[in-house]
C-alpha cells in the first residue's frame, strides 16, 4: 500500500482531525498523548478521503465548492484558500494558512466573522482611496448582493457586497476604487474607465479575476 505523507500538529484537543491545507499538504491535528500508530491507522483508514480533498484543492481555482464548518474544509478568504481548525478557541483568528476557529463555530458564525472582516478592510481602502482621489463619499455599507459587488448611489453612498472578502486585496481595491470613479462619474463612460486606470493602471487584471471567480458569490 502507498504511503501517505503527512504532518503531525499536536495539541491540547480530544479528537485527531485531518486538514489539507491550500497547497494540497496533509496536516494531521492529535491529542498530546494520542499514540503514532493510532494516528497512522487513521489516515490510512481516510485515504479516499484524502485523495478527495487534495484534488480538490488543487482545482479549487477552477471549481468553489459550497462551504462547510469543518475541521479540514477550506474557506476563501482575502483570494488564498484557508483550512478551516475547530480548535478551544474563544474568537476565529488567521494562524498561517489556517482559520482557527471556535468547536461551536456554523457557516452563521464563520459569515458573521467574514462580515465583520470585510467591514473593517472595506472601509480602511475606501479611505486610503477616496483620499488619493480626491472625492468624499457618503456612507459605506455592506450588502448581501450576488449580482453585482458594488455600487454608488446618487447621494454617493456606497455599498459593497461582503463576500468581497474573500477576494484577493487587489481585487477589492478595483471594487472600490470603480465605485468611488462614479462619484464623478455616474455612467461607465471612456473618462470614467480612463479615471479608474489613472489610479490602478493594471485595473483589467482584477476585473478579469472577478468574471472567473463569481461562484465565490453563491458558495456562502
Amino acid at each position: 500500500m502507498q504511503e501517505i505523507a503527512y504532518q503531525v500538529v499536536r495539541s491540547n484537543r480530544k479528537s485527531v482531525a485531518l486538514v489539507i491545507d491550500n497547497e494540497a499538504n496533509l496536516i494531521v491535528r492529535a491529542p498530546f498523548l494520542m499514540p503514532d500508530t493510532v494516528i497512522d491507522d487513521f489516515v490510512r483508514k481516510k485515504k479516499r478521503w484524502i485523495n478527495e480533498k487534495q484534488q480538490q484543492v488543487a482545482v479549487f481555482g477552477e471549481k468553489h465548492l459550497p462551504v462547510v464548518v469543518k475541521t479540514g474544509e477550506s474557506i476563501m478568504y482575502l483570494g488564498s484558500s484557508y483550512a478551516i481548525i475547530k480548535d478551544v478557541v474563544d474568537t476565529a483568528e488567521v494562524s498561517g494558512n489556517e482559520l482557527i476557529v471556535p468547536e461551536n463555530y456554523d457557516v452563521e458564525s464563520l459569515t458573521l466573522w467574514l462580515k465583520e472582516q470585510a467591514m473593517q478592510i472595506i472601509t480602511e481602502r475606501v479611505a486610503q482611496y477616496a483620499n488619493v482621489m480626491g472625492v468624499t463619499p457618503g456612507t459605506v455599507k455592506l450588502s448581501e448582493a450576488k449580482a453585482r459587488w458594488g455600487s454608488c448611489s446618487t447621494k454617493n453612498n456606497l455599498n459593497f457586497a461582503w463576500r468581497l472578502i474573500m477576494c484577493p486585496l487587489s481585487v477589492i481595491d478595483y471594487v472600490v476604487v470603480h465605485e468611488l470613479s462614479h462619484i464623478t462619474y455616474k455612467n461607465h463612460s471612456s473618462a470614467f474607465w480612463a479615471r479608474v486606470k489613472t489610479v490602478l493602471p493594471t485595473f483589467e487584471n482584477d476585473q478579469e479575476w472577478l468574471k472567473v471567480n463569481k461562484k465565490l458569490m453563491e458558495i456562502i
